[in-house]
């Protein structure tokens, strides 16, 4: 994207920023302050992650990590074992190690780095398989997949930079190798998300949907692809993974973020854009996971680009800072709920002139904890712009009053709205101690005031 483009999202965002928060009264209805703040979450903290997650999602009898778990807090439903949880776990448990001092969070990575490797990586292909039962046999071994992959280099990644595991870092070199020769496309650049057990590209299925497409490329997988490949490159400073790190920076932050500043989610192979912009309404918002504007990740991408290009350059270059600064800024005046606080769950523009409409107003755990980590960090980066820390301080207002369980701990699935019967496992398959993790500490950090933006 030229500089050119850039200044015109950031424009465009300071336009509907200026329109959105004229008026303070927004912010209204949790009266805080940063110290107030940064008081109630070291308290929240302890008691809904530490206390919480830890050591009860520990399986002290097979290894690993369990799954699943209800609104009580109770061992619950399935608890086979997915790849990307798994490695999550690991990676949180890493970086708490690290951040409380306590070493036995780094005993809990170890066991979870023993099963990992023992249970889930493919001796005769390579590649870890997606997912394993309790006791560590293998459920789905048709398919793997970079997203999860990515996961798997994240936190074996971390384990090394906390502990000096040297297997984990083994096997994080392995998975970028695998990737190399499997996912990534030399022809167009990128990375190819679904594969066969193999390696063979094969077509993604986008939540309930196929496509017809193999070769599909696809926001998630490389934004999370951009977060391990930095992480690998802090322990393991390869002119390859630098190479790969350059590259998906580049992708996301120049191809992915279009000239309103919000990710393009889904592309052919080729990188033509899929969109559903010439159907119908009622059809656009059946298939809305195919094409929508996903405030929440916007809003973590943001950090995530901001985090490869501080790990690469030690600095912000200025496309990659406004660039972020541009998905925030129209997160926070398309998607931000006026009333209580913190982002919906998807929009669309239906009229590519028109207003960005909600189109589904979910509000979820994640996306709170990625709004509370981007707008703190916007406020630090921008303090000449106040709207960044009043946003942040509503966030966390809303995720007390609507997100916290005060009774059973940890957080809920979803905040203030959501339909009858969406309120269900506290902890499940997609839902670990991630997001909220990475938010508590990076907050926490950053709200010390002698502290690196991106650590």
């Amino acid at each position: 994207m030229s500089k050119a483009g850039i200044v015109a999202i950031t424009l465009i965002a300071a336009i509907g920023a200026a329109i959105h928060f004229s008026s303070t009264s927004i912010f209204d209805g949790y009266p805080s302050s940063l110290p107030k703040a940064r008081e109630e979450i070291e308290k929240s903290f302890r008691s809904d992650l530490l206390e919480a997650w830890y050591p009860d999602t520990v399986d002290k009898v097979y290894g690993g990590y369990l799954t699943s778990f209800d609104e009580k807090w109770n061992q619950a439903g399935n608890q086979d074992k997915f790849l990307v949880g798994q490695a999550r776990h690991i990676w949180v448990l890493s970086e708490l190690a690290d951040f409380t001092g306590d070493p036995v969070y780094a005993t809990y990575a170890e066991q979870g780095v023993t099963f990992l490797i023992e249970s889930m990586w493919d001796s005769e292909y390579g590649g870890f398989f997606t997912l394993v039962d309790r006791e560590g046999r293998v459920v789905v071994d048709d398919s793997k997949n970079a997203y999860g992959m990515a996961f798997a280099i994240y936190g074996l990644a971390s384990r090394y930079a906390h502990a000096g595991d040297v297997q984990a870092l083994e096997y994080a070199k392995k998975s970028f190798s695998w990737l190399e020769s499997h996912a990534w496309d030399s022809e167009h650049g990128g990375y190819i998300d679904t594969m066969d057990r193999q390696g063979n590209w094969t077509a993604k299925r986008i939540d309930a949907f196929d496509t017809d497409f193999i070769g599909l490329k696809d926001y998630n997988s490389s934004i999370h692809l951009l977060e391990c490949l930095a992480s690998l490159y802090r322990v393991w400073p390869d002119p390859r993974v630098e190479e790969r790190l350059r590259e998906v920076l580049k992708l996301v932050r120049d191809r992915f973020v279009n000239n309103k500043g919000f990710l393009h989610l889904y592309f052919e192979r080729d990188w033509s854009p899929l969109s559903l912009g010439q159907l119908p309404r009622e059809q656009i918002v059946a298939n809305r996971f195919f094409d929508h504007v996903s405030w929440g990740h916007d809003v973590e991408t943001a950090f995530l680009m901001l985090e490869a290009d501080h790990v690469l350059n030690g600095s912000f270059s200025e496309d990659t800072l406004e660039t972020a600064r541009s998905l925030v800024d129209h997160a926070l005046a398309t998607g931000w709920d006026q009333e209580e606080g913190s982002l919906f769950e998807s929009g669309y523009y239906f009229r590519s002139e028109g207003p960005c409409e909600i189109i589904d107003t979910d509000k979820v755990w994640w996306v709170a904890g990625e709004s509370l980590n981007a707008t703190l960090l916007m406020a630090k980066l921008f303090p000449e712009d106040e709207k960044y820390e009043k946003a942040f301080l509503k966030q966390w207002g809303y995720i007390q009053k609507y997100l916290l369980d005060k009774e059973y701990g940890a957080w809920r699935n979803f905040g203030d709205r959501y339909e009858q019967g969406q309120q269900t496992f506290k902890a499940h398959r997609w839902k670990a101690s991630y997001h909220d993790a990475r938010a508590y500490m990076n907050v926490l950090k950053m709200l010390e005031d002698d502290f690196e933006l991106i650590p």
